[in-house]
């Protein structure tokens, strides 16, 4: 019962180190496609694609928007895309400092988080993109139970 239990433990904190490490994360595959950018306040739009490639600059994957420049100027700054369950969606301009910042919201997107001044909606255009439950993107909960 011992050994069995044992490799049970080995086994999950392996797995656990692994996916802290992103070895086994799947966000790319998760939100990679077209999405929408909008600033609630004054309605303005814009377009983004969230890359499953790496960016050229090495920093997570690549990015691309439309017409964002009216919506927020830095932004066009953004080369790289990542996400963590720390600190969300960061856009990333090509030295790696981080321009526009996202979290998951309570509606089907995610909503900016810094900088604070702004009130911006990310929501992926369901028929282009791989994101169509975000639920993926919450950090699960892995509970390991030991009798004696």
């Amino acid at each position: 019962m011992h050994g069995i239990l044992r490799k049970t433990v080995v086994a999950a904190g392996a797995t656990l180190a692994l996916a802290s490490f992103g070895v086994l994360s799947g966000q790319a595959s998760v939100i990679s496609g077209h999405w929408s950018i909008s600033d609630v306040l004054s309605s303005k739009t814009c377009s983004a694609q969230l890359g499953s490639e790496p960016a050229a600059s090495g920093y997570g994957n690549s990015f691309e928007t439309k017409n964002c420049q009216g919506l927020y100027a830095p932004i066009s700054k953004a080369t790289a895309w990542q996400w963590s369950y720390d600190d969300g969606l960061s856009l990333m301009d090509a030295d790696g400092k981080v321009v526009l910042q996202f979290d998951i919201d309570e509606l089907d997107g995610l909503t900016s988080v810094g900088p604070s001044s702004l009130f911006l909606i990310m929501q992926p255009v369901h028929q282009d993109s791989n994101a169509p439950d975000l639920s993926d993107l919450i950090e699960k909960a892995i509970v390991v139970t030991a009798q004696r």
